[in-house]
């Protein structure tokens, strides 16, 4: 029983994750290109710390959707050398080339990890610093 359960909680994990990955890397996305859409705009004009405040909040976001691409990716490599491992294990091979896989998927799934906390990490300098910025050009009329 208690493997069961292990098991469907380590799989509600690797779906929690995925999804999570997959939003931040849409919000991302969505953020920047709003950004970007405001630099567009003739009326959208800031000055000193804002200015640079929203500089930095477009490149924060930039590497956010870069950063979340990566984990996408690593998160890919990783499903595949899991899987190439129990096809391994299933057809009796060696265990020199299971281990491999094993391995490589262990890191894989490390960095993983470390790039969806770095993507989250800057989405929310990126969204932060948008927020600033759009607060100092447009805060009055809010009052």
């Amino acid at each position: 029983m208690g493997e069961e359960q292990f098991v469907r909680w380590q799989r509600y994990t690797t779906e929690q994750l995925t999804f999570a990955l997959n939003l931040f890397l849409g919000l991302s996305v969505g953020s920047l290109a709003f950004g970007i859409a405001l630099l567009r705009e003739d009326t959208f004009l800031l000055a000193g710390y804002f200015k640079v405040t929203f500089a930095i909040s477009l490149v924060a976001l930039a590497a956010s959707v870069v950063i979340g691409c990566a984990a996408v990716v690593s998160r890919l490599l990783d499903f595949r050398y899991t899987a190439r491992k129990v096809r391994a294990d299933e057809k009796g091979g060696s265990e020199n080339e299971s281990g491999v896989y094993q391995y490589r998927s262990k890191a894989l799934g490390r960095l993983t990890w470390r790039l969806f906390w770095f993507e989250l990490f800057t989405f929310s300098v990126g969204v932060v610093g948008l927020f600033i910025a759009l607060y100092s050009r447009y805060g009055h009329k809010l009052w």
